[in-house]
């Protein structure tokens, strides 16, 4: 999978025989592959293709005929044709020039598509080669775009007016009316403000706007905003959102390049590091946060790691089971290690010695030499979770100590299976115990991330505000850092399922019950999920499509404990990643099929929202992580390279800092509420 940007997708490539008997030659191998010139297609627009030989082409001219599939359906979406006559490579090269393999109806379906394109000789109707499928391609249908948005300039200090320039343009072929543009501080508009913030920096630049087919208009304000008060230079950035004239639809979204603001009668040089999701990507705010001595030091001195090695693939284990420890034993020092003794201590949650044992009473050990391997065992005790410590020392005859480590074992109840719902690819991480916990203990555990993540710190990873195929392409790669983040924890990508959608949408997904009238995305623009690798190809934009999609995983996968987040989010998704799964269950249960009931676990993230509140009571349960397992769980988050995972690297937490517990609440009553976000 390309994760960076892309001009084409390749999907196949075959090798045939192609027989030249007809002018007495021997049959020459083929192998030819196809390309289209985007990833993503607005409806009225054309795909167009090539064809690319490795080796030997065609001694003579071919005909391309192709066929046009709807993703997830075995019929064509479009009559066959033929698509090119008499086709050869130009002379000294590999490839054919680019033609036109389809254009695009207006009305056309928005989603993922697949094109088969089979070759014959032109002469005598042999094959010469048939690609099935040749390659995938998005179509969707994007009405307004913001063409540009500038500031007049880049410095501001407190309080000066700050001016922009916007140009929107209707690409569609039809007018656009009812537009309304509105100039704020740089936001998304599917996260709810904190009530100090919300509504204040919003200027409305035009109300009632229409745009003619084609046609473009400037909007410009030399007081579009005040700089605002800041202690320091900082960097800062804009939005321009435009919606619809009830302002319920959203249109269209930009950022503004940088502004760096100055307090009054302050010049220093300007900050790297942006405001969050901005532009910039430097690991430091500033060059006084440069750390040099921390990186040296990540566990603590009191760990002579130089003499004692655990094995730490194994630190979390159910509570009331046997815990064990692996490690070896060296002699790092100059000397011989005569007589020394082998002991491990077990420790208890509040640091009291529950047992101590000694492992072997006089072992010899050589600089260099074979280390020692030794095991120890613990009884964990049943219903009683924590963080417990093998505390290994070495002492020589006289009771002096060598050297001592320490290993510390989470014992936590641990279900029998697991299913995970997120909102998007990093929201995982407020599971990582509990997923490095089944993956050492084997137990089943499955995830299904609802949106595509296509939005986040898009603009900042293109360095541009994103188009539909920006947003595509950035999708797959937070796709692909979930997958390489799990993998980090033992999870395979078998295990891990995207339904697609889109990214900031999902409460007008919600919104949108029926499959015959999906929502429509603004920054994917398509209604239908547009991924080839969605576990649901082309997935309608829709509650029930949703819904239904997690009734079957959680059918299919029958979990003991499901996560997902919190019914009361201020951001849209994460509250109604837990709204689908919520009414699924209870449409499981309201027809009897949903054996066994899970336990229902959810986190949180943002906060709560304005919006109204689920009736649910809650419990809390607090899972324990012991810092090996914390320390992978940190590097996981160093994959998101596109979510600030390079500053997490750059600014990691050491070992006695790192969280030894993650919180969930249960919720204890949802059959008690069925419905209680429907709407009126």
């Amino acid at each position: 999978m390309k994760i960076g940007p892309r001009v084409s997708v390749l999907v196949s490539t075959i090798v045939l025989l192609f027989s030249s008997l007809a002018i007495g030659r021997a049959p020459a191998e083929i192998s030819a592959r196809a390309v289209a010139d985007a990833i993503a297609y607005n409806a009225g627009t054309s795909v167009r293709f090539r064809i690319i030989f490795s080796g030997q082409p065609p001694a003579g001219p071919i005909s391309i005929s192709r066929r046009i599939r709807y993703l997830g359906e075995t019929g064509p979406a479009t009559a066959d044709r033929v698509v090119a006559r008499g086709l050869q490579p130009a002379s000294g090269t590999s490839s054919t020039d680019f033609r036109i393999l389809w254009t695009v109806p207006p009305d056309a379906r928005t989603g993922c598509y697949e094109a088969d394109l089979a070759a014959r000789d032109s002469k005598t109707g042999a094959t010469v080669f048939d690609l099935s499928p040749a390659f995938s391609f998005v179509v969707y249908r994007k009405l307004v775009r913001v063409r540009s948005f500038e500031l007049d300039r880049s410095f501001y200090t407190s309080g000066d007016p700050v001016g922009a320039r916007v140009t929107l343009e209707n690409i569609s072929g039809k007018p656009v009316a009812g537009l309304r543009v509105e100039f704020s501080e740089r936001y998304w508009p599917w996260i709810a403000q904190t009530s100090a913030r919300a509504g204040v920096d919003v200027n409305t630049l035009a109300k009632g706007l229409t745009l003619v087919a084609r046609g473009r208009q400037t909007l410009q304000s030399m007081n579009a905003a005040l700089a605002p008060k800041v202690k320091a230079p900082t960097a800062y950035q804009y939005a321009v959102v435009v919606w619809d004239r009830e302002r319920k639809n959203i249109y269209a979204i930009a950022f503004s390049p940088l502004a760096f603001i100055h307090p009054p009668g302050v010049r220093m040089p300007e900050p790297y590091a942006g405001v969050a999701g901005s532009a910039l990507q430097y690991l430091h705010p500033n060059l006084g946060s440069i750390d040099f001595t921390r990186y040296r030091h990540f566990y603590p001195s009191y760990f002579d790691r130089a003499a004692i090695e655990f094995d730490t693939s194994h630190t979390l284990f159910p509570s009331g089971a046997e815990a064990g420890v692996h490690f070896t034993v060296r002699d790092p020092d100059a000397s011989d290690w005569r007589h020394v003794s082998v002991r491990v201590r077990w420790l208890d949650p509040d640091q009291h010695e529950i047992s101590s044992e000694v492992l072997n009473p006089s072992a010899d050990l050589a600089p260099g030499g074979a280390p020692l391997r030794e095991a120890a065992k613990l009884a964990l005790p049943a219903g009683k979770s924590g963080i417990y410590r093998a505390r290994v020392e070495i002492a020589n005859s006289s009771g002096e100590l060598l050297a001592t480590h320490t290993l510390e074992l989470g014992a936590n109840p641990l279900p029998k299976s697991i299913l995970i719902f997120c909102a998007h690819q990093d929201d995982e991480g407020a599971h990582h115990g509990i997923i490095r916990a089944a993956v050492e203990n084997h137990i089943p555990m499955h995830f299904i991330y609802f949106t595509g993540g296509d939005a986040g710190s898009c603009d900042r990873y293109y360095q541009h505000s994103c188009g539909p195929a920006d947003c595509l392409n950035f999708g797959e790669l937070r796709m692909e850092e979930a997958r390489a983040s799990l993998a980090h924890l033992g999870v395979p990508p078998e295990d891990i399922f995207f339904l697609g959608l889109p990214d900031g949408g999902s409460g007008e997904v919600w919104s949108d019950k029926n499959p015959a009238h999906p929502y429509l995305s603004v920054m994917l623009s398509t209604d239908h999920a547009p991924y080839p690798e969605a576990a649901r190809p082309n997935l309608p934009f829709a509650r029930d499509s949703v819904v239904e999609a997690a009734k079957e995983f959680i059918q299919r996968f029958r979990p003991e404990v499901i996560f997902t987040g919190h019914p009361d989010e201020r951001h849209v998704d994460h509250r109604t990643n837990n709204w689908f799964v919520m009414r699924a269950l209870e449409e499981l249960s309201e027809h009897g099929e949903l054996s066994p009931e899970p336990t229902v676990l959810v986190d949180q993230s943002y906060g709560p929202g304005p919006q109204k509140h689920a009736p649910y009571h809650y419990e809390k349960e607090t899972f324990y992580i012991p810092g090996e397992a914390a320390a992978l769980a940190q590097e996981a988050g160093w994959f998101y390279q596109s979510q600030d995972g390079n500053r997490a690297e750059g600014n990691r937490r050491d070992y006695d800092q790192l969280r030894r517990s993650e919180v969930h609440w249960r919720i204890l009553d949802w059959k008690e509420h069925p419905h209680w976000n429907e709407e009126p």
